[in-house]
């Protein structure tokens, strides 16, 4: 029996046949190619074993000189079954074209039935080609391309991720992408990844709009499947996400998709014809300083000691968070020889030098220098009691963040200083959202206020410099450039924080620096 090979084309699947070469002459081409219509896995293979047998018996008859048949008929036959769009399946037997004898000829679906006609009028249509089977060739060029199954959606979405913790990728990213793609799998059902089309991206981008906000561990929706989720936040008429949430899950989705065609899994991405992302150019910055009067009530000294004064952690982070501007989590996973003094310049290196630290990338390295009122504050006598502790980190008290099974979960040491100045910060009045955060916004602003280049300022803040600065221009500097806004900029170049830090006294930490109460 004919053994058949697998080819792809843009129009589905097909299988192929070699003639044999004594009867090559007589057919006038070297392999036949038939379409699956569709079918994959087992139901492919068994239809491919089927014409396999047909052939088989063709190639039989054709030696045998067995047959003949009338083509008019054969073709009124076959224009019938496809014209009727039920009977599919046809056999002919002791077909003969001129001098060609086809012997048995089986045809499975619509497609090969129209494919047949077409051929055989071509060679009716011109005399020419009367004793060859050429034009049959030309029906169905063969593709020198093979495929194989189609791997499913679910385990090319357990690839990826394990791909995403091979490259050491940060545990949240990957904690999102699994989210972003576990909602993709829910939307499109476990299907062969060839299949994925624009209209499962198209259900997938509808579906996000109406998941809740932290879903997942909020006890109305915790219990309930994907798709249930999306339901019942409909029903409730959710908020819809923020534009930097949806944009996120058009990232990480795309990611997976570009990533099953470099695998050449998938032909194109499907989200490369819909629109882009959400356009964010015109919209207001995510997140804002705090005001003057916030900063005054933030380091009013009888509320900011009552907070802080048993916590090394909120009285520092705090104040070093507004004189450098750095992310939480740099501040938060500080060791003691990350304080340096270089050319006689107190400052901090924030880098990635000891376990468990973390950088943004590689312009968020930088060495930040301690501005004078830290100094005057106390910081290094407060360095030297840390010192004397024997505890290697800054601020011993904050942990790291750990999962269940003990291994950490990649939020940093910076995870509870925020939740804890977030708390702080809401029983002073202020609104939720504007955090610990709000010190990098407020550092970023009062330098461009004060004329300082968006280069410079990324020298203390770690964002890239590379010519132009996006990110601090267009999410960090909230009034406006001095040289487009020259009357706003006169106005607010005159302003200048009103904030007195309260003074460390030397052992003022004694009774916290308990070794029990550390964190690794």
């Amino acid at each position: 029996m004919p053994k058949p090979a697998f080819i792809v084309r843009p129009s589905g699947l097909y299988v192929r046949f070699r003639v044999p070469k004594d009867l090559q002459p007589s057919l006038g081409c070297g392999s036949l190619v038939r379409s699956l219509r569709g079918r994959r896995g087992d139901e492919a293979r068994l239809v491919a074993a089927a014409f396999g047998m047909a052939l088989s018996r063709l190639f039989d008859r054709m030696r045998k000189g067995d047959g003949m048949v009338d083509i008019k008929k054969l073709l009124d036959s076959a224009r019938q079954a496809a014209e009727a769009g039920s009977a599919y399946d046809w056999t002919a037997s002791g077909v003969q074209i001129g001098r060609v004898h086809l012997g048995d000829v089986s045809v499975n679906g619509r497609q090969d039935t129209e494919d047949f006609i077409k051929a055989v009028q071509a060679i009716l249509d011109n005399p020419t080609n009367v004793g060859t089977a050429a034009s049959l060739a030309h029906v169905a060029p063969v593709s020198a391309s093979t495929v194989e199954p189609s791997p499913m959606l679910s385990d090319e979405i357990q690839s990826h991720l394990s791909d995403l913790e091979r490259r050491r990728l940060a545990p949240d990213t990957i904690t999102e992408s699994k989210h972003t793609l576990r909602i993709f799998l829910a939307t499109t059902g476990d299907i062969p990844v060839r299949d994925i089309k624009a209209a499962h991206a198209r259900a997938f981008l509808d579906a996000v709009r109406w998941w809740p906000e932290r879903a997942t561990v909020r006890p109305k929706y915790r219990h309930l499947s994907v798709l249930e989720i999306i339901e019942a936040g409909k029903q409730d008429n959710v908020p819809v996400p923020s534009t930097h949430t949806l944009n996120k899950h058009h990232q990480r989705l795309g990611a997976f998709l570009n990533a099953l065609v470099r695998l050449d899994l998938l032909n194109k991405n499907p989200l490369a014809g819909l629109k882009g992302e959400i356009d964010t150019s015109t919209e207001l910055d995510t997140g804002r300083p705090f005001t003057p009067q916030e900063l005054k009530a933030i380091f009013d000294p009888e509320r900011f000691v009552v907070w802080a004064r048993k916590s090394p952690h909120r009285w520092w982070g705090s104040m070093l968070g507004l004189y450098t501007g750095a992310r939480v989590n740099e501040l938060a996973q500080i060791y003691l020889d990350d304080v340096r003094e270089v050319s006689g310049v107190w400052g901090i290196f924030l880098w990635k030098n000891a376990r468990n630290q973390k950088i943004k990338n590689k312009s968020s390295i930088r060495f930040v220098p301690l501005a004078k009122p830290l100094l005057e504050a106390g910081f290094l006598d407060f360095l030297a009691d840390m010192r004397a502790c024997g505890h290697p980190r800054l601020f011993p008290h904050l942990p790291a963040g750990t999962k269940k099974d003990g291994t950490p979960n990649g939020k940093g040491y910076g995870r509870q200083l925020s939740r804890q100045f977030g708390a702080y910060t809401k029983k002073l009045g202020i609104e939720k959202g504007t955090g610990f955060h709000a010190f990098r916004h407020t550092f970023s602003t009062a330098l461009a206020e004060a004329h300082a280049t968006s280069p410079e300022i990324a020298l203390l803040t770690g964002h890239a410099v590379r010519g132009e600065v996006p990110t601090l221009d267009n999410h960090y500097i909230h009034i406006a450039k001095p040289k487009t806004l020259p009357r706003r900029v006169r106005t607010l170049a005159k302003f200048k924080p009103q904030v007195e830090l309260v003074v460390y006294r030397c052992g003022q930490f004694i009774e916290a620096l308990n070794p029990g109460s550390f964190h690794p």
